[in-house]
């Protein structure tokens, strides 16, 4: 496990400002009679998916949930594997959550490279594992005092729309799919209200800006890829087979896909404190160089523990130094038989 100085964890736009809010917050709600926030600070979450590189982010919400963090963000912005991840956290379930990658997800099941139109079955994934082998708790979720805002792409115009959660009266693992409706890997669009959805990734995968846009003065981000390098654009083979699969049908589609990098791009930025917003304060949790790699078809089950412990420990010593709890926890993980 890594031991770094804590110093050395943190990068954004005066991050200890943010771990200081949230040991702040956290300290109030303790309390018989916590005080109210400071209404001039708004503390929000941003949740990086990424397929099975969405474990990564699972890892840092894990900690996030065992040190009792869970009520204390105003908002949560997500989008695709962080949306679920996001759902778990605030339904009290991450426990529960984590073991999907491990146990029910790191299979041929869900992820066959041969099952040429629907290599990723997001189909298993939210109508059965989610929705019944380990459903999430809906009505904990729409009861939280956190607004839950989920990252989507609208197919026809190629825009980004976040989707507030406890507004809709879809079941949740529904908005969850249509954020991880990845063109190509699933090729299927989600039928909200009329209205056809792909992937929040396509438009917006890393929504610190939209964070920003939304007032939020405080933003911890928890990141499932390095943010230290800006992502390439589609490469033309990329592009051509987007085209083939979807793009054909849905321009606007194509564009924003083609033009996906400049979203993540500009979210990276703002993550790492290269870009600065006046009065915003941004803490990045992400990997780093020399961390456990998971790609986003991974399915090796070692590999997808190594990475969430890995994190879930980097966040765990920002917050509270001692994870002995932690180490336990993950032994039970590493212990359990593969389904």
């Amino acid at each position: 496990m890594t031991n770094a100085p804590r110093a050395a964890l943190l990068a954004g736009t005066h991050p200890r400002r943010v771990i200081d809010l949230i040991l702040e917050r956290a300290s109030a709600t303790g309390r018989t009679q916590p005080d109210r926030p400071d209404p001039s600070r708004k503390l929000g979450l941003v949740i990086e998916g990424g397929g099975m590189r969405g474990v990564i982010s699972a890892g840092s919400l894990l900690a996030l949930d065992l040190l009792g963090f869970r009520q204390i963000f105003d908002e949560i912005y997500a989008a695709s594997a962080g949306g679920v991840n996001a759902a778990y956290f605030l339904s009290g379930q991450g426990k529960l959550g984590m073991t999907v990658y491990f146990d029910d997800i790191a299979n041929r099941r869900f992820i066959n490279p041969w099952r040429v139109f629907k290599i990723v079955d997001v189909d298993y994934a939210y109508d059965r594992v989610v929705s019944l082998h380990k459903p999430l708790d809906d009505a904990a979720i729409r009861a939280s005092r956190v607004r839950f805002l989920l990252s989507v792409t609208d197919a026809q115009s190629g825009r980004n729309e976040l989707l507030d959660v406890r507004a809709r009266s879809e079941p949740v693992p529904l908005l969850l799919k249509a954020s991880s409706a990845l063109p190509v890997l699933y090729n299927r669009r989600i039928v909200l209200d009329g209205r056809e959805y792909v992937d929040g990734g396509v438009s917006d995968s890393l929504p610190v800006a939209r964070a920003i846009e939304n007032g939020c003065t405080d933003v911890l981000v928890l990141a499932s890829s390095r943010c230290d390098s800006p992502d390439a654009r589609p490469s033309l083979w990329e592009q051509s087979l987007f085209y083939m699969m979807m793009g054909r049908r849905y321009p606007a589609l194509m564009r924003a896909f083609a033009s996906m990098h400049e979203a993540l791009n500009r979210g990276r930025r703002l993550a790492t404190g290269e870009d600065a917003v006046d009065g915003v304060n941004i803490a990045l949790i992400a990997p780093c160089e020399g961390d456990s790699t998971v790609a986003s078809t991974a399915i090796e089950r070692a590999r997808l523990v190594q990475g969430a412990h890995q994190m879930a420990t980097r966040t765990f010593e920002l917050f509270a130094g001692e994870h002995a709890v932690l180490d336990a926890l993950f032994e039970t993980y590493r212990a359990r038989p593969r389904r």
